[in-house]
């Protein structure tokens, strides 16, 4: 008796243990959400990367921020609502711009937004479907009108049908489980017949509260006659489904028992040569098992499963087999937010790590190579802080080897020094001059790494660098040869900067 009781305290301690072990990692994350290319912090402050941001950049003036939808328009995309119900849209389409934030006056409580060619929808929690046009490029955006013909949405969808003068379609999935479709514009929203109980749509595939999956025409013949009716019939190989996602190309199905199944497109070629090739009969992947949640990305399939474990398999071929092989690419991962060509994961202990496509610093690691095959730590959101002050940042504290780099333009002029660069021969001059104080001067050579302070050589363990044109200089050694203090603190990942004198 004493040896069971022994035993029981034992795992009841080792449980409590473990308990407060997970507990404690996941308070160390001051991650409250994140996205494909931003991220909310406990605080409410959002953080975005991607285009001109190679890593988290704080957003300044957008306090309270409580949700965000991703890849309105282009992959970066995003609208944000804030505590107050406010909505904003941040277009991102260009490396070259700096952030702009433009306001969704007319809609509030957003519950859903869904981009297609100049149009965008939005959807609000009451269920109510609004609808603008947008111009240059998503510059400028027409007043939103409510959409008449449809109330009471739950969620919304939208891809292009093929067919001539044809090419818009948004599908509506409305709270009684009935799923409704417009025909020309947004013109008369009609049902789609058989469609009822229904939970979930992806693109022209919907899931029945009973796990069966349906599907409805998107490519017409050219002759074919414009209809109001759309039918849609069930894929009878699908059934216990409680999973559906599709990009318009490629579907993909989680049965209850964590299984996957493939139907639709694999590619070849690039470019004018790229060809898709059709597999109208689902397949089930035997490559990987209890599978949780699954993407499409790029020409990969991304696989989730109860486990924490990520594997991908390539969509690049003429067919995809049953036993198609799936590549171990990620473990102990929680979740995962996918764009069209790359992912960002959260492990359990909060980080955030990216893969795939970072042609526009999609993964937020401070670089713009074009492409990561294995997954790669997003740089953590770093606060700076002068006296006190949040410092506005047009691109994020970038890491190396432990050490902080900040923009040549962001913080060394407010600690008195005046900041100038040479853009032909990569030379940054940092000088401060007080009354009643030595002249101090630092030179870095962005070119040879070479660094004095008042003429002196100084070695640096890691050299300043340029990322997208803007020079990243050490922070700690040239704020400390300003004379100002640094510190960093951990469980706020914000870095303090003091003056003896409070600098404005």
């Amino acid at each position: 008796m004493k040896r069971r009781t022994l035993l029981l305290s034992m795992i009841a301690l080792l449980l409590f243990s473990s308990s407060a072990w997970a507990a404690e990692k996941k308070s160390t994350s001051r991650i409250r959400s994140y996205d494909s290319g931003s991220l909310i912090q406990s605080d409410g402050s959002l953080w975005l990367w991607g285009y001109n941001q190679s890593v988290p950049t704080r957003v300044e003036g957008k306090a309270d921020v409580v949700k965000t939808f991703s890849n309105i328009f282009n992959e970066g995309d995003l609208v944000f609502t804030l505590q107050d119900q406010s909505a904003w849209y941040v277009p991102r389409n260009n490396i070259a711009e700096s952030v702009k934030f433009i306001p969704l006056e007319e809609v509030q409580n957003l519950a859903a937004v869904s981009g297609l060619n100049d149009h965008v929808l939005a959807l609000s929690t009451e269920g109510s479907v609004y609808s603008a046009d947008w111009h240059n490029n998503g510059d400028i955006l027409d007043p939103f009108q409510t959409v008449a013909g449809i109330d009471e949405v739950a969620n919304i969808d939208s891809y292009y049908e093929e067919r001539p003068e044809y090419g818009e379609s948004w599908i509506f999935l409305k709270k009684d489980g009935s799923v409704w479709k417009n025909t020309k514009g947004l013109q008369g929203i009609k049902p789609i017949s058989s469609l009822q109980d229904i939970t979930a749509i992806a693109k022209n595939i919907a899931l029945k509260k009973d796990g069966t999956v349906w599907t409805w025409p998107k490519e017409f013949d050219t002759n074919a006659a414009l209809s109001d009716t759309t039918t849609a019939s069930q894929i009878q190989s699908l059934t216990g489904i409680q999973t559906i996602k599709s990009n318009g190309r490629t579907n993909l199905a989680i049965d209850r028992q964590g299984r996957l199944w493939f139907w639709g497109a694999t590619v070849t070629g690039y470019s004018d040569s790229t060809a898709y090739h059709n597999e109208n009969n689902p397949v089930l992947l035997t490559g990987v098992r209890n599978v949780k949640d699954a993407f499409i990305v790029e020409r990969s399939i991304l696989a989730l499963t109860t486990e924490g474990n990520v594997y991908g398999a390539s969509l690049e071929g003429e067919k995809l087999s049953s036993n198609a092989h799936f590549t171990l690419l990620a473990q102990n991962i929680q979740s995962i937010k996918a764009g069209p060509r790359h992912v960002i994961m959260q492990k359990t202990d909060g980080s955030l790590w990216g893969w795939g496509v970072n042609k526009h610093a999609q993964l937020g690691i401070g670089d713009y190579e074009f492409l990561y095959s294995t997954p790669v730590p997003v740089q953590k959101p770093i606060l700076v802080r002068l006296n006190g002050t949040p410092v506005p940042l047009s691109n994020g504290v970038i890491t190396r080897n432990g050490q902080a780099f900040i923009p040549l333009r962001s913080v060394f002029d407010k600690l008195g020094a005046e900041v100038t660069f040479d853009s032909n021969n990569k030379v940054a001059k940092i000088i401060q001059s007080k009354t009643g104080a030595t002249p101090v001067s630092l030179q870095l050579n962005l070119k040879t790494s070479q660094t004095t302070v008042n003429g002196k050589p100084v070695e640096l363990t890691i050299p300043p660098f340029t990322v997208n044109g803007i020079a990243y200089l050490p922070l700690r050694l040239i704020s400390e040869t300003l004379g100002a203090k640094v510190d960093w603190i951990q469980k706020e990942d914000t870095i303090t900067i003091t003056t003896t004198t409070s600098t404005k």
